[in-house]
């Protein structure tokens, strides 16, 4: 495998689909193509990385009229090149994971053509949801979060950043323990440092990590910290309601020294789950076919295999609580 497009994330399977893309074309049309990762985004253009480093590229025009879906950040994309180094993105390749969220009805409305999804990142493989022991802290939301990371493909971990603001962070923590014994916690103080090498140790080469959270909690400060540089624009936080002001306005894939990518995203006050229909709960129906009753809806019923695994560790309950709301599985018995 080429090592420039391992340490992007590449892998057997977007080299399957890619050369899948370039088998019916011809040998001098295959020599104009080369595989890209998306790295930023703006209205009109993409920022790409691949075998000739980095460079702006348009979204082909065919691509556009077809109505194909539009390459968003962490894509991977067949590129086209041109002169000047510029060039087209004439296709998409199949993702891995897609995070997203649901559009409002009001988004809806303004824009009745636009897609009823808003797609944050892809193939990304796990997510950091950072929180703050302060006013901001909201459990319900953590869920939502949690639920969404789920449904995205990719694994959810928990920060608990700015633990320097608190001399006891207990509570907190032991607040954060209750939305799954499966789920890694980790407290640091981005701002001096402390704690970071737990959260260092889960990048490795080709590992893509994101961070969502709200705004004020720290994403920037703690993706400055991880890369060694100020690359992010940091701010502070508001004293009156303690909400920050949305320094991060635009999402970057960073390369991180040593290994690995870094999504940094704009604040998320909230998050609607997009696409229920389409999560995968295979380890919950596993789980769900050695239950005692066929038509166990895994509450209450004795012998329920899905409730064994809650109470063993084995299975966390926002993953189950996620399951049950699922309008074609957890809800057609």
């Amino acid at each position: 495998m080429v090592p420039e497009l391992q340490a992007l994330g590449w892998g057997d399977d977007f080299d399957a689909a890619y050369r899948a893309f370039c088998a019916p074309l011809s040998p001098d049309e295959r020599g104009q193509l080369t595989p890209v990762r998306v790295v930023g985004t703006s209205r009109q253009t993409f920022r790409v990385r691949g075998l000739h480093g980095e460079q702006e590229a348009r979204l082909a025009g065919a691509l556009r009229r077809q109505g194909e879906v539009i390459p968003a950040l962490g894509d991977w994309c067949v590129l086209q090149m041109g002169p000047e180094n510029a060039g087209r993105v004439v296709g998409l390749l199949p993702r891995r994971t897609t995070f997203a969220r649901a559009l409002g009805a009001d988004n809806e409305r303004r824009r009745p053509q636009a897609a009823r999804q808003q797609v944050i990142a892809a193939n990304v493989d796990l997510i950091l949801i950072v929180t703050t022991p302060d006013a901001d802290f909201d459990l319900e939301r953590l869920e939502r979060y949690i639920q969404a990371v789920w449904q995205s493909g990719a694994r959810p971990a928990l920060v608990l950043n700015k633990t320097d603001l608190r001399e006891n962070v207990h509570w907190w923590l032991e607040q954060l323990r209750t939305l799954g014994a499966d789920l890694e916690v980790h407290t640091v103080a981005a701002a001096t440092g402390e704690g970071l090498q737990g959260v260092r140790a889960l990048l490795a080469e080709g590992v893509t990590l994101a961070l969502i959270g709200s705004s004020g909690v720290g994403k920037s400060t703690l993706t400055n910290a991880l890369l060694g540089r100020d690359a992010a624009l940091t701010g502070e936080v508001r004293v009156s309601d303690q909400q920050g002001r949305h320094t991060t306005t635009a999402r970057t894939l960073y390369l991180v020294p040593g290994g690995g990518l870094l999504i940094d995203n704009p604040g998320l006050r909230d998050i609607a789950v997009w696409d229920a229909d389409s999560a995968d709960f295979g380890d919950v129906e596993a789980l769900a076919a050695q239950c005692r009753f066929r038509k166990c809806t895994h509450t209450t019923e004795p012998g329920c295999a899905v409730q064994a695994a809650v109470r063993a560790g084995d299975l966390s309950p926002v993953r189950l609580a996620a399951f049950q709301a699922h309008p074609a599985r957890g809800r057609r018995r």
